[in-house]
């Protein structure tokens, strides 16, 4: 019976020091470069229940892991893809078994801060820059590099352009939201901006992308490329029947632009637009009233006539940006063509043949 138990004794020290030879192997192969031996080795020192409630293992698993992801070797650092974020949750749990914050404790707290980063940035554009294109797997390590780092801009960068190169757009609205709260150059502001909305009206949320390019002009008053891709997304909304905005958006435009002849022109399609709309109001209007046909009835006239000039008045509105823009931009066909329809409309025969003469010479009719 003795004899029994003294093996039993001594075949659990020699399976013990097989357990503390593991750790003892990876961190020997880890000081060699041989990060598969040593990845193995303290894989399998934790498969065991009181190795693994060890912050030594952990601590050596998260120096394991940490080599693996910044490894410019293939064959390492494709031992795990995601070995950055690995070794920051080993060097937690190392840090979780030491209660009194000391021992490990500080040796993990010490690697995270002042290697886990750069760890995980080599990891991240090692993914990006490799034959497949690992974007899933580069976004997860610059994520750990933002996490160990939150005050450090160039995980955020990287973070975001490679989540909306995924098409991960959820990921990239995080970080673009975390983009306008830091200290960004203003350019980079700018285009996450853009981004941003162009993302929203592709979803079919043309308010919020609005949202943000009105911010975005009030911080970039002078970028066309903003106001361009407002005024899209204000005439989206008119075809929507969403709003009725988009007059005064293009005379804020001209206020901004006065020497721009796309803005003017706009402004005239807008004006003209909206005389379209108010004649079809008008014409069912003078419909209900019997106002329309020959008319006998005086007071019937009249009223007409008032019906006509609530049109006329409004095209006539569309005239001034029209000839401004035409001023500003010679010879552009659309534009010269609405002015003519304008004057046609308005019986104005001197100005409506003026522009047939300007027409005809450019070769459009």
């Amino acid at each position: 019976m003795r004899k029994i138990s003294w093996i039993v004794s001594f075949l659990s020290l020699i399976i013990v020091h097989q357990i503390q030879a593991q750790v003892g192997s990876a961190m020997v192969n880890l000081e060699q470069g041989k990060l598969d031996k040593a990845k193995e080795a303290i894989d399998k020192a934790l498969q065991n229940e009181k190795d693994a409630q060890k912050s030594k293992t952990w601590f050596v698993k998260g120096e394991v892991y940490s080599a693996i992801a910044q490894s410019p070797i293939p064959n390492f650092a494709n031992l795990d893809k995601n070995a950055a974020r690995t070794a920051l949750q080993a060097y937690r749990k190392a840090m979780e078994l030491e209660p009194n914050q000391k021992g490990y404790y500080k040796d993990a707290e010490n690697s995270i801060k002042t290697k886990l980063y750069a760890c995980a940035i080599n990891q991240g554009a090692n993914l990006y820059n490799s034959k497949e294109k690992d974007l899933a797997n580069a976004l997860v390590a610059f994520e750990v590099a933002h996490e160990v780092n939150p005050t450090d801009t160039a995980a955020v960068t990287y973070a975001s352009a490679v989540a909306w190169e995924a098409r991960n757009y959820d990921k990239f609205l995080e970080y673009a939201e975390k983009i306008e709260k830091m200290n960004f150059h203003p350019s980079t502001k700018k285009i996450t901006k853009l981004q941003m909305a162009y993302l929203h009206a592709e979803r079919k949320n043309t308010a919020k992308a609005i949202e943000i390019l009105e911010e975005a002009i009030k911080q970039y008053p002078n970028d066309k490329q903003i106001w361009g891709l407002a005024a899209e997304l204000y005439e989206q909304q008119i075809r929507n029947g969403e709003q009725k905005n988009l007059i005064e958006f293009y005379e804020r435009a001209v206020k901004q632009f006065p020497n721009d002849a796309d803005f003017w022109k706009l402004l005239g399609y807008a004006y003209w637009n909206k005389a379209v709309e108010v004649e079809k109001e008008v014409r069912k209007k003078k419909e209900a009233e019997g106002l329309t046909g020959e008319l006998k009835d005086p007071k019937k006239q009249q009223k007409a006539r008032e019906y006509n000039t609530i049109v006329d008045n409004e095209i006539k509105k569309a005239i001034p940006p029209l000839e401004k823009a035409d001023q500003l931009k010679p010879n552009d066909f659309d534009t010269m063509d609405l002015l003519r329809a304008c004057y046609e409309t308005l019986g104005m025969k001197e100005k409506k043949l003026e522009m047939d003469k300007k027409i005809k010479a450019i070769g459009k009719e």
